[in-house]
């Protein structure tokens, strides 16, 4: 996983497109520069924010948050801009904005101690419309037409703006929808694929599900096979309904044919339709 993260994740997204995810959060950058390896591997055990841009005033830390910004992050959160300031290449100050799928958008302020107080934003995702977010993308594949970068990357946020398992769920339904389109810019599918894989990583906690996802998002994405720690064989050697029954029924609401789902999963379709019959889908 950090192999893939630091060396290829956004490695290729232009400053255009990733400009349209900045502005999304109210901001506006001529430059907009994804870091990469060398400052994400200073202190690998406590330095791990999702995503770093340099930005023509700033250098801006995102994270991706599925719980209330309480004092532990806020810890957390104040040692990522402590340490990106001090190993910067550049003059620009640090802030950190959390993306977060539970509150609404606000300023925190973290009391350090009686002389300092960290503060940085929280960006609510919860008022996106997601239906139509997806709606208007599936309309456009339909239509045989190329959704423009916006439209890729409010779907590629669409699972942030759920909470709890709603989260594991629209994730399916967004990778399933992401995979079809064709023709998208080297940027556009390094960015939106980033963006789910991160939220793949960080909120499908199942080691196996996490590894189908990332299979579904394509030979790019199955580089990062060790971070499934080989329990694709697990799962199967536990049976159906413990180790993939959950993965199946997702599969199947996110639309994939029971064919389909049969050779990703490497199980019989005859097991697959048992699930889907089980499930009333």
């Amino acid at each position: 996983m950090a192999e893939f993260q630091e060396d290829m994740l956004f490695k290729n997204v232009s400053d255009e497109d990733a400009g349209i995810l900045i502005e999304l959060l109210g901001k506006k950058s001529k430059k907009v520069k994804p870091w990469t390896k060398e400052l994400r591997h200073i202190d690998p055990k406590n330095f791990r924010p999702d995503l770093i841009l340099e930005l023509d005033d700033e250098n801006l830390i995102l994270e991706f948050q599925s719980t209330d910004v309480v004092d532990d992050f806020s810890r957390r959160g104040h040692s990522y801009v402590a340490i990106t300031d001090q190993n910067k290449k550049n003059k620009k100050e640090v802030n950190l904005v959390v993306l977060s799928t539970v509150e609404d958008s606000k300023i925190v302020e973290y009391k350090v101690n009686k002389l300092n107080v960290f503060r940085y934003e929280v960006f609510g995702l919860n008022n996106l419309d997601s239906e139509e977010i997806i709606n208007n993308v599936k309309n456009k594949i339909k239509d045989n037409k190329l959704p423009n970068g916006r439209e890729i990357i409010l779907l590629s946020l669409v699972p942030l703006s759920k909470k709890g398992e709603n989260i594991v769920e629209y994730i399916y339904r967004v990778v399933n929808i992401i995979i079809k389109l064709k023709n998208l810019t080297i940027s556009q599918k390094d960015l939106a694929f980033g963006i789910m894989w991160l939220t793949t990583d960080k909120f499908v906690e199942d080691s196996l599900e996490r590894n189908i996802i990332c299979d579904l998002l394509g030979d790019r994405m199955s580089l990062i096979h060790e971070y499934g720690e080989n329990k694709y064989n697990d799962g199967k050697d536990k049976g159906i309904e413990q180790g993939i029954e959950l993965i199946i029924v997702n599969l199947l609401k996110s639309g994939d044919e029971a064919s389909v789902i049969a050779e990703k999963a490497d199980i019989s379709i005859e097991d697959v339709l048992k699930i889907k019959e089980k499930h009333n889908l």
